[in-house]
């Protein structure tokens, strides 16, 4: 097989197993305005908040790995060139995302077991820093759904309408759905508040990624196929 055909191979099989991991497990951190006390208390009583955790950023490296797969198989000039700005992008909001998750993963589970066993005197102090780091962490949070399903969603929408996939809707899908994204993330950056992110971002964000990837992956097997029959076409 050609090198564009392998691209395509490799980034239909990972964008189709994504979900996998990330579909599966994606559940959003605690939201910015709970109190320390409620963070604490909703991640003790879940002793797989690490494991969702774990899970979703491990989704989200299989599937950066397929986009840029995918930038690697582009030919036409225009969408060779968007492909690697794509590939940017995904990158960039891939390691924000990561680091975003792992530090959530990690620091509230360690948090909540010791405030758990911590006498009644000692628990604000704990509930404060909880309290802190969903603060932090809500920047890192959206810039990263921004990143990853805004701008990427935008760039790959772009590379594949002109690089002739025929099913063009999916370019448009993938412009109007990261471009969407983007606005409200944007709004959400400049304006923090509990109205609409945690449904929009986390609940029809994911979901509205995921199918838009797991077509393009269905759509990059299926073009890799059609490559290497007409190769062998004597």
């Amino acid at each position: 097989m050609t090198r564009e055909q392998v691209s395509l191979r490799i980034g239909a099989v990972c964008d189709r197993r994504q979900r996998s991991c990330f579909g599966s497990s994606h559940s959003p951190p605690r939201r910015s305005s709970d109190s320390g006390r409620a963070a604490l208390a909703f991640v003790a009583s879940r002793p797989i908040y690490p494991l969702v955790h774990l899970g979703d950023w491990l989704g989200v490296l299989i599937w950066a790995c397929g986009l840029v797969a995918l930038s690697g198989s582009l030919t036409h000039p225009g969408a060779w060139a968007i492909g690697r700005l794509g590939a940017a992008s995904v990158l960039v909001g891939a390691a924000v995302h990561i680091a975003e998750f792992s530090i959530d993963g990690y620091a509230l589970p360690t948090l909540a077991e010791t405030w758990v066993a911590a006498p009644p005197s000692q628990r604000a102090e704990l509930e404060f820093g909880a309290r802190l780091a969903l603060v932090i962490i809500g920047g890192p949070s959206t810039s990263a759904l921004v990143i990853l399903w805004g701008s990427t969603l935008i760039l790959y929408g772009l590379a594949v309408k002109l690089e002739g996939y025929s099913s063009m809707w999916l370019g448009w899908a993938g412009i109007v759905f990261g471009a969407v994204i983007f606005a409200f993330g944007t709004v959400h950056f400049l304006e923090p508040n509990d109205i609409y992110p945690g449904a929009l971002f986390y609940g029809g964000g994911t979901v509205v990624s995921q199918i838009w990837t797991l077509i393009l992956g269905v759509a990059m097997w299926r073009r890799g196929a059609v490559q290497e029959t007409t190769a062998k076409t004597p």
